[in-house]
């Protein structure tokens, strides 16, 4: 079996990047019939670009997997590469930020450990298939993990303009960002339709389009989802006084939020295989895709069960 390994330099600020690469060719150091590849993503899309050209060209019964190295934006560019193509499978070494998709496997390996990531099982998991005109174009895309819209999505949003700022550190421009979307209660106002039939339309909070449990770098955000039910799980939480959100907060993070006394009367939850977002009253909203912002005039989302192979790292 052939093994790439795509490594964003970038991610976690470079930190790791050079240890990594090390323990990359020390595991594979004395495996006969073992072959690898390491390619550093220079651009934005390269890993996409570079995993698919290699997927594309796999023989019929050959196998190959695809390692993602960095955040959960450089998981979803591969996945994406390599997403229908058959004998490909995807891995994730976490060197990013966020983190969030490999969460969602507790009982896995370590998922830096690159021998665990070698002798690791590939299972199926679902995909999210999302299409609409997105950042400009029309697109048909995958998210993996989840879509964030609304304010945790603008803190996102928010705090990638503070970090161009001179002076401004990521954990800085984070809290920063928090702070100023709560002054404002920025949220948004979505139309969603279920299989046809409308479910909401106006203002919330915030709403969370899950294949998996966590965002925002391990908020649990999302308890009742599972990566491989064949079911995605929206959240709507409404539009609430910044009081009751401030209250509400460290149940959202910590996933008891469903349980909470009134939580029927702040959010709604529900399982869907098929839905319409598009903005209410506004032209466009951003969209947060696996950690990474998206502007668009809409999307469907449709669930594609066990559509990717996912590495799950040998626990020794």
């Amino acid at each position: 079996m052939k093994h790439y390994f795509f490594v964003n330099p970038a991610a976690g600020n470079g930190k790791g990047v050079d240890a990594l690469i090390a323990a990359i060719d020390a595991a594979f150091s004395g495996r006969e019939g073992c072959e690898y590849s390491i390619k550093l993503t220079d651009s934005v899309g390269a890993a996409e670009r570079d995993s698919r050209d290699i997927a594309s060209k796999l023989a019929n019964g050959e196998e190959a997997r695809f390692y993602a190295c960095g955040g959960d934006g450089t998981m979803n560019e591969v996945a994406n590469g390599i997403i229908g193509w058959p004998g490909a499978s995807l891995g994730v070494i976490p060197i990013g930020t966020g983190n969030d998709t490999v969460r969602n496997f507790p009982q896995a390996g370590d998922f830096m450990d690159v021998k665990a990531q070698i002798e690791g099982e590939a299972v199926p998991i679902d995909a999210m298939k999302y299409e609409g005109f997105v950042d400009g174009k029309q697109q048909s895309r995958y998210c993996i993990n989840m879509f964030n819209i609304g304010f945790d999505c603008n803190v996102v949003e928010l705090t990638g303009r503070l970090k161009q700022k001179p002076l401004i550190s990521g954990s800085a421009a984070y809290l920063m960002a928090v702070f100023g979307v709560l002054a404002k209660k920025k949220g948004t106002s979505l139309t969603i339709t279920d299989s046809g039939s409308l479910w909401w339309e106006g203002p919330m909070l915030l709403c969370s389009i899950s294949n998996g449990s966590y965002c925002g770098g391990g908020i649990y955000s999302s308890p009742q989802a599972m990566i491989d039910d064949g079911l995605f799980d929206i959240c709507v939480i409404n539009d609430v006084s910044r009081l009751r959100f401030i209250q509400a907060f460290p149940k959202y993070k910590n996933g008891t939020h469903l349980d909470m006394k009134g939580a029927d009367e702040i959010l709604d939850v529900r399982k869907c295989t098929d839905v319409t977002i598009l903005p209410y009253g506004m032209k466009d909203l951003f969209i947060c895709v696996d950690g990474e912002i998206q502007l668009t005039t809409g999307i469907r989302i449709t669930m594609c069960h066990e559509a990717l192979n996912f590495v799950i790292p040998k626990k020794y």
